[in-house]
């Protein structure tokens, strides 16, 4: 409104009564170019008014179900005089901002009516309902106070300016211009950042307004919005932290990194971070271009990391000689939806099932632990797709980020968001590649590095929805693509899987996730196959997959397969599908509930050399993900996570049926979705069901070949089937082979009866996947132009299970395996106990 009209409206007397229901009025409106929008309010009163008694609401496109509110702040607006609202982006004009009084979202766009609301009733209103464009590119200037009821529009109650026409602003209507006030700290009492932080998790200042300096040494946006500050000095104290988040959207534009700043703000805790909540825009640069070295945090084992980093709370730090080691790659986080990587200190963190019985007082410690172990690296914008913004040399060849690399040289300040500990990297941080050490794991070039005392080597491999239809294969009959999406994708994954299988030389390979689409020569199998005989690093031995007489391996988009060297083993007898428990019944609010598992498959080699003869069956057993009867009743999964008693029916129905038809060497193998100490791997191996101190049940109203099991009733189980878990027996309980959420642990195994224990040489999980950014695998999704490699590298999430057997009894004249056109003889060697053996428990079926 400009200086005329609103002297115009105070000559002429325009305001009525109605103002002593509600002061506050909107005076003017600009919808200008671009990002040029502002309001203004008018307190028409005798008393100062606080914005907090009021609020602003924006209903989007005219419609009244769909509205958003704009932050108004605490401020107060003395009798007379205005306060004005500027769009909060970084391209609206600096001579509108320079008029605001707090800069906001404002996000109007000329159709949207605005209601000033008070005690939830509307007390003043502009625009209308109709969705048209009322205002756009427009200024409008009030030229009647009235106060207008809901929806009420009455043009004759403003004047139209030209677009972009700001004059009017903070001009009140007797013509007084109301100039802004500059917020100064001089003469004011400060109180030392350290002091607001204090000792402890919670500001011992908490709720009290403070004036207080220091440093900028980020400002953000997006994941945060405000800036952190740091003392310039510090107190010299280990126990409380020298920097601080201070919140707010409102930060002046001109604020940069290495500005001396005062502020006023009121201390809070949100969500335990402590931060202050600055007052409306009380910042003051006292100078500029001052710089703050990073702290190197010092950490110790002897504290859980969390219990850490809270002296760290809103500084600068660095994690050079830290030993945060990254638990989790640089990848795509599903809990936020961006990019990010997660740190831990030493080593990485391991999943609490797979190192302890659920339910153990071990149990329970180590996952309340994991969850106060991590530091999330989060960039405060979210990273485009396929880019590391602190590490811009990261590649899939030789710039690749390892889960247990030690990360040296990473700058960024501390904050706290839902939950986590978060590092948020500064604006210009570019890590070289030799700021990752590679000491926990690290690609071998080869292959798997076992011991060549052996003569046969079997193993498993999760092959991530490997799915041909789509690209000329032949069509499954479940109409389902749980694979690449474009050729491109697909081309790149079946090159990815076949290098790996060729670099594991093995002879046998049980495969999971591979598409059920039969076994003709457009099937995914043949595909596979074919594809790994004409690898590169393919060798003389050739493979061949197994065949079963039904034409399909169960009734899921996906299924196991088995692929092998004829040359090493030769299948006999005809192979055998082993259907598992379904579920069927009712649910808890009463719902028809229907949950199946995947077919196994057996098969019965023998092997060449040796005439020995060894039975293999692979399994991939019901996943995590989604609830069975028995979570929906109980309302949580627990520590085991989804459909644990359903998986346990599963182990119990394999274990059943190999013992009463399957005769001499036996090994079980594949992705059982169980890790080390969960109840489906306990029951196959060695669950000591005597005294159990945490027992174990079946799943309810399950069926196997349409017939019910234990009357639809959950039972104990009593008994386990005596096999060996080998890759724990042979690298201990920290072996690993998959990756979730920051946690190690293993889902895929390779379990062999006592009578074959006696030919295993060695075993173990081959590190190509689960240690590697999932970015890097072949989907292209959340990776932009980022580069993938055909290597065998990201080729699947979860890791190939290798087992060296020695079935001959000559000892290998060469030290490996006697096999010339195998890769063995450049894997180095192991020493384990190969002649270890272990009976199985005999007792009852079932409690």
């Amino acid at each position: 409104m400009n200086t005329l009209t609103k002297a115009l409206i105070s000559a002429s007397g325009l305001t009525l009564a109605s103002v002593s229901h509600a002061q506050l009025v909107i005076s003017e409106y600009v919808e200008g170019s671009g990002y040029n929008k502002a309001l203004e309010l008018y307190n028409s009163g005798t008393d100062s008014v606080s914005l907090s008694e009021y609020e602003l609401i924006r209903y989007v496109n005219g419609s009244t179900t769909s509205s958003y509110s704009i932050s108004l702040g605490e401020d107060s607006i003395l009798a007379g005089a205005t306060y004005i609202l500027v769009e909060n982006k970084s391209n609206t004009d600096d001579a509108l901002k320079a008029k605001a009084d707090r800069i906001t979202s404002l996000n109007f766009n000329g159709n949207d009516p605005i209601a000033l609301k008070k005690d939830d009733v509307v007390v003043d209103f502009f625009g209308d309902y109709s969705g048209s464009n009322f205002a756009k590119d427009k200024t409008y200037a009030r030229t009647d106070l009235t106060l207008l009821a809901d929806g009420e529009w009455r043009a004759d109650s403003w004047n139209v300016l030209a677009k972009n026409d700001f004059s009017g602003l903070g001009i009140a209507p007797d013509g007084t211009v109301t100039e802004p006030v500059v917020f100064s700290c001089e003469g004011q009492s400060l109180t030392p950042i350290y002091s607001i932080q204090g000792s402890g998790e919670v500001s011992p200042l908490t709720g009290e307004d403070v004036y207080t300096t220091g440093i900028v040494t980020q400002i953000v946006s997006s994941l945060y919005k405000g800036v952190f500050i740091q003392d310039s000095i510090g107190d010299g104290d280990n126990t409380t932290s020298d920097g601080l988040f201070v919140f707010s959207s409102n930060i002046p534009s001109d604020v940069e990194v290495g500005d001396e700043i005062c502020v006023l703000g009121n201390v809070k805790e949100y969500y335990n971070l402590t931060e202050l909540v600055l007052k409306d825009d009380s910042v003051e640069v006292l100078s500029k271009g001052n710089v703050v070295a990073s702290t190197p945090m010092e950490l110790s084992g002897d504290a859980l990391l969390h219990d850490q980093l809270e002296k760290y709370e809103g500084m600068l730090v660095s994690t050079t000689d830290s030993e945060l080691v990254v638990t989790r790659p640089f990848s795509f986080d599903y809990d936020s939806y961006r990019n990010n990587m997660v740190l831990s200190y030493q080593s990485p963190l391991y999943k609490s099932t797979h190192l302890y019985i659920a339910g153990s007082e071990e149990e329970q410690q180590l996952a309340q632990d994991n969850m106060k172990g991590a530091l999330f690296v989060d960039t405060d914008a979210k990273a485009p797709n396929g880019v590391v913004p602190y590490f811009s040399d990261f590649n899939a060849e030789d710039g690749y980020i390892r889960i247990g690399d030690e990360v040296q040289n990473l700058e960024g300040v501390i904050s706290y968001s839902y939950s986590q500990y978060r590092l948020i990297p500064t604006a210009d941080e570019n890590l070289a590649k030799s700021d990752f050490e590679h000491t926990f794991t690290d690609r071998t070039g080869y292959g798997p590095e076992l011991s060549q005392q052996g003569d046969l080597r079997i193993a498993s491999f999760n092959v991530l929805n490997l799915f041909n239809s789509p690209f000329n294969g032949a069509e499954n009959p479940f109409g389902d693509n749980r694979g690449a999406e474009s050729l491109e994708d697909y081309n790149l994954q079946l090159t990815k899987i076949a290098t790996a299988i060729s670099l594991l030389d093995a002879d046998i390979v049980g495969l999971m996730e591979i598409e059920n689409n039969g076994f003709d020569e457009n099937s995914a199998i043949a595909a596979l196959v074919d594809a790994i005989n004409t690898t590169q690093s393919a060798s003389a031995a050739p493979y061949e997959f197994i065949k079963a007489d039904a034409g399909y391996v169960g009734s899921d988009a996906i299924a196991v397969g088995l692929i092998y060297r004829p040359s090493v083993v030769k299948p006999k007898k005809t192979p055998v599908l082993i259907e598992m428990p379904e579920q069927h019944g009712l649910d808890a609010d009463g719902n028809q509930f229907d949950k199946y598992q995947r077919t196994a498959l057996l098969q019965t080699f023998k092997h060449r050399r040796s005439r020995e003869r060894i039975s293999v069956v692979v399994n991939h057993f019901k996943s995590k993900g989604s609830g069975c009867i028995e979570d929906s009743n109980a309302q949580a999964a627990g520590p085991q996570s989804n459909c644990n008693a359903f998986r346990v029916s599963a182990a119990v129905a394999l274990g059943d049926y190999l013992e009463r038809n399957v005769r001499g060497k036996v090994m079980i193998l594949g992705d059982l979705n169980s890790y080390g100490k969960e109840d489906p791997i306990r029951v196959l191996t060695n669950y000591n069901a005597f005294s159990p101190e945490f027992p174990i049940y079946t799943a309810e109203q399950a069926t196997l070949n349409g017939a019910q099991i234990n009357n639809g009733d959950s039972v104990e189980v009593t008994r386990n089937y005596g096999f060996t878990n080998l890759v724990p027996h042979f690298q201990g309980d920290k072996a690993f082979s998959y990756t979730y959420n920051g946690e190690l642990g293993g889902l895929d195994h390779a379990l062999a009866n006592w009578q074959l224990m006696k030919h295993v040489v060695d075993a173990d999980d081959w590190h190509i996947n689960s240690a590697e950014s999932n970015l890097l695998e072949y989907s292209s999704e959340f990776t932009g132009d980022l580069a993938k490699s055909n290597n065998a590298y990201s080729s699947s999430d979860h890791d190939p299970v290798v087992v060296e057997l020695r079935m001959s009894h000559w000892k290998p004249w060469h030290g490996g395996h006697h096999r010339p056109w195998h890769l063995g003889h450049l894997f180095g060697y192991s020493n384990h106990n190969s002649n270890w053996y272990h009976q199985p428990m005999r007792w009852g079926w079932w409690r």
